[in-house]
């Protein structure tokens, strides 16, 4: 059996909602039978991973609501009313558990506000039977700070009167009201609001054409860097969850990487001043960072102990949230002080200064022929230095190859666009799992490097002393374990990265359209 229909109309001016009424007056009896005002708070992660999923969150007074896009409730419970939420924050399992794979350790943070003003009018026949619904919304949108107006017609059907259902339809679409098709009320509100749905979370990607040269290539990838920093600096500085510091220190990382990679082709003026400066932002940002890649491992570490030594890891986490304050107090002293402003200034114009460095001289050169020489070049240096490294070679040996295979994918990230994408993906795909090997042995290090200190600065024989010495030492153990581990899986992990197959691949994703390039010249 049919369901019964129900179509949504946008409205730009409120006079057309007043000419439809005075309209259906004429062909029906219409009187509106109720209205009521609902306040709605939409919340979403800075990298958007309820709209990427077609998901929308929302508080409406006491409720948590969880929907698809099509308007399908999938969870509501109730909930305290917050800024912030994270998963942990919610009280409802069935709420909290549906949101944990999606969000994980990212902050749902309030994008728009909205109060909604609903007047429902019966449609009526002579026999004063009702014979459709209509539905008045009237949309107060708050982005921030500025009032949107959004008016929404919504006609519903009643079963077994479809043709006074299909005439209101025409009346709709005679008077210039636009249908909204499948997009949700939600949806709607939320294209409304100050921020671009989705416009943050994507992986890093600058579109570049083959003609481009080095200098404007190096200009866009550096202002994307740059603009990705200036987002998430203010997310660090409200301290609403730890990706916006991850993923600024990234794009950190990444602008180090390229100012190295340009050391032969700019003066040494230029990269010396900037590859100084942001070396110094990637270290007054690593203490808040290394100390929360040990709270986001709490249950981790915790549930590796036996439960006698678990309480006195309780006292370790503890003293690190303890610390975290004060680094983080740093930190947002850092970010914002006059040498980061003056340093974001310096660069903006350094990449934006059509007549410098960066568009002149060797800079001019195609950026295509450059990446495809350097690619070759940095992955050969690579393979080198990797098979070098025998069972009896020191920890330092893995800990160079890995920052080596960093700038090495950096590379390959920021210059991507040139090649064909399905060969790009699968190449990255074997390389992550070689990153991922160097990346935990890494971390392992790091980590069993701060706990020992930790356990070293350990004085006096009380029992709470001793019960954190315990459980230092046995985390170390199996950290220790942890870390022999893949210390014996790199070999097998490296030459599965190394096999021929993976050379030919790079080979042929630099050489596919080589030739054809050239013949345009």
């Amino acid at each position: 059996m049919r369901q019964p229909g129900r179509e949504r109309f946008e409205a730009d001016r409120h006079a057309r909602i007043d000419a439809l009424l005075k309209l259906l007056g004429k062909q029906f009896m219409v009187e509106e039978s109720e209205s009521s005002v609902e306040n709605r708070v939409y919340y979403d992660t800075f990298d958007w991973r309820l709209y990427r999923r077609k998901m929308i969150f929302y508080r409406c007074g006491s409720r948590l609501n969880l929907m698809k896009f099509s308007g399908r409730p999938l969870v509501s419970a109730v909930g305290r009313n917050r800024k912030t939420y994270f998963w942990w924050d919610i009280v409802d399992e069935a709420l909290s558990e549906t949101l944990r794979p999606v969000l994980d350790m990212r902050a749902l943070s309030r994008i728009v506000s909205v109060t909604s003003t609903i007047n429902e009018f019966r449609v009526m026949n002579d026999e004063r039977k009702t014979v459709a619904r209509i539905l008045l919304q009237s949309d107060a949108v708050d982005g921030a700070g500025k009032q949107t107006p959004a008016e929404t017609v919504i006609v519903e059907e009643i079963r077994g009167y479809d043709a006074p259902y299909r005439r209101i339809l025409q009346n709709c679409t005679g008077l210039g009201l636009n249908k909204r098709g499948n997009r949700s009320g939600a949806e709607y509100i939320l294209e409304r609001s100050e921020r671009v749905p989705g416009a943050y979370g994507d992986k890093f990607s600058v579109d570049l054409d083959n003609s481009i040269t080095l200098g404007e290539a190096v200009s866009r990838i550096c202002a994307q860097l740059l603009e990705d920093m200036k987002e998430n600096r203010d997310g660090i500085v409200a301290d609403i969850d730890s990706e916006f510091l991850h993923d600024f220190r990234i794009a950190v990382r990444r602008t180090r990487s390229l100012i190295s990679l340009l050391r032969i082709v700019l003066p040494e003026r230029m990269t010396g001043y900037f590859a100084a400066e942001f070396k110094w932002l990637g270290s007054v940002t690593g203490p808040v960072r290394d100390i929360d890649v040990y709270l986001l491992e709490k249950d981790d570490y915790t549930s590796l102990l036996p439960q006698p030594l678990q309480s006195g890891m309780g006292l370790f986490f503890e003293e690190l949230e303890g610390r975290r304050g004060g680094e983080l107090k740093q930190l947002q002293t850092h970010l914002c002080s006059e040498r980061y402003e003056a340093l974001v200034e310096d660069w903006r114009r350094f990449l934006d200064n059509r007549d410098g460095e960066l568009f002149a001289g060797e800079m001019m050169v195609n950026c295509r022929d450059y990446a495809d020489e350097m690619i070759l070049k940095r992955f050969k240096n690579f393979i080198k230095a990797g098979s070098a490294i025998t069972d009896a070679s020191p920890d330092e040996d893995l800990h160079r190859l890995r920052i080596r295979g960093k700038k090495f994918r950096y590379l390959l990230e920021f210059f991507k666009s040139f090649y064909e994408q399905k060969q790009m993906l699968v190449f990255l795909k074997h390389m992550k799992k070689l990153q991922d090997n160097l990346g935990d042995f890494n971390d392992l290090s790091v980590q069993q490097e701060l706990l020992n200190k930790k356990l070293d600065s350990l004085r006096g024989k009380n029992l709470q002393t001793i019960r954190l010495a315990a459980a230092l030492g046995g985390l170390i153990a199996v950290l220790n374990d942890r870390h022999d581990e893949l210390r014996h899986q790199f070999g097998a992990t490296f030459a599965d990265f190394a096999a021929a197959s993976n050379k030919t691949l790079l080979k042929q994703m630099i050489r596919s359209d080589r030739s054809a390039r050239r013949g345009k010249r």
